[in-house]
């Protein structure tokens, strides 16, 4: 019996691991919205899964900060609040010169050369709907930009960090371009600076596509339906 017990231990492990991927992929990517609701149990069917590797999912979620039990409502993605947004980019902000650093000295120009692709393939000069494909807002370079630092420490730091800013990003893409021309000169220089190595123009140029990027998004945010300008006074669950 202790073998058949680690054996199904050991299966229900990666099916919780696949299902947690799944609603965090739909989680940032938007798919699922700021504020929507999920039921285990429609969850579980609808994936697959048996009630404990999705519970196991939606706990490590609530970890993540991605979702939240409510009492007698069941679970919420998290909604996002402007302050929410704030000190996100206000903490990446502070992470991304040292990020930028450990690329230029660790990075191969094929990983750079990537994640310029990355970046360009995310934010089309097309912003018509029909652009914004799923497979478009799944994309993910700011997670690549920091899994190209060479540092596993700093990695697994800073990609849970690296996760959130891209749900606020998607998010902005999905109400309103904020990609506007400032925005696009100092995000084509940091491109420039980081193919050329140049340490001190890297980090100029990505701080300033932060504070370009940060103004932008707040204008949108600000004006979307999903968001909370302050969080909402539920009862958590026990």
């Amino acid at each position: 019996m202790t073998t058949m017990g680690d054996g199904s231990q050991s299966k229900a492990r990666p099916m919780s691991d696949k299902a947690y991927e799944t609603l965090r992929d739909a989680i940032v990517s938007c798919e699922l919205a700021p504020g929507t609701w999920i039921k285990a149990a429609e969850l579980s069917e609808s994936l697959g899964l048996g009630r404990t590797p999705t519970m196991q999912a939606l706990q490590r979620l609530e970890a993540a900060g991605f979702a939240r039990p409510v009492k007698r409502k069941g679970w919420q993605v998290t909604p996002m609040t402007l302050q929410n947004v704030h000190d996100i980019l206000e903490a990446f902000e502070l992470t991304a010169p040292s990020l930028v650093v450990l690329i230029i000295r660790n990075a191969t120009d094929e990983q750079i050369a990537t994640f310029a692709e990355l970046v360009t393939a995310s934010s089309p000069a097309d912003r018509s709907a029909s652009a914004l494909s799923p497979d478009l807002m799944k994309a993910a370079p700011i997670r690549y930009l920091v899994q190209m630092c060479g540092n596993p420490v700093m990695t697994e730091m800073t990609l849970p960090l690296a996760t959130h800013v891209e749900r606020v990003f998607r998010f902005g893409l999905l109400h309103d371009n904020f990609l506007d021309r400032v925005h696009v000169r100092w995000r084509s220089a940091f491109l420039e600076a980081l193919a050329a190595r140049d340490e001190k123009r890297a980090r100029e140029a990505l701080l300033k596509v932060i504070h370009v990027g940060a103004a932008e998004l707040h204008r949108i945010l600000q004006g979307a339906e999903s968001i909370r300008s302050v969080p909402l006074n539920v009862e958590r669950a026990s």
